[in-house]
């Protein structure tokens, strides 16, 4: 999410964002429990998480356990140059099919065919380049859709 996070808060106002280099799925799910500890999770919640290695549905089960209570989930697909990539967006859209709350930003699908947003590691977008201002969008679009 560094990678995007300024046009994100500039298309979601008031968006509270805690990205980090290299976080994985579990740091993650350790990160919404604080957050849900101290008050700080909103109704509406976007996980940008799975780019850093292979996911599981149980991993993605555990991470709903702590989302309880919010009103939608937006899980960010992941577009990584790496054997996980399409396990993981599978993962992805199964959870979402179980979770009536949840939805997918399919950022993997816009991502494939604008190679030209990537340097080379095919993965992460110029910081505040057009690919970063169209994953913000597509968030911000996910979340206006439900």
């Amino acid at each position: 999410m560094l990678d995007y996070q300024d046009p994100l808060e500039a298309d979601l106002p008031g968006i509270d964002v805690d990205a980090a280099v290299s976080r994985q799925w579990a740091a993650g799910e350790s990160l919404v429990q604080s957050l849900k500890a101290e008050g700080r999770l909103g109704g509406e919640v976007v996980i940008g998480l799975g780019t850093n290695g292979p996911i599981t549905d149980t991993d993605f089960d555990a991470m709903m356990a702590l989302l309880t209570g919010a009103s939608l989930v937006v899980f960010v697909n992941v577009h990584v140059d790496r054997p996980w990539q399409d396990q993981n967006n599978a993962v992805l859209t199964r959870g979402a099919a179980r979770y009536p709350n949840v939805v997918v930003a399919d950022w993997n699908t816009l991502a494939t065919q604008h190679p030209q947003w990537f340097g080379p590691d095919d993965t992460h977008p110029a910081v505040d380049g057009p690919g970063a201002d169209a994953l913000a969008f597509l968030i911000a679009a996910t979340l206006a859709s439900k």
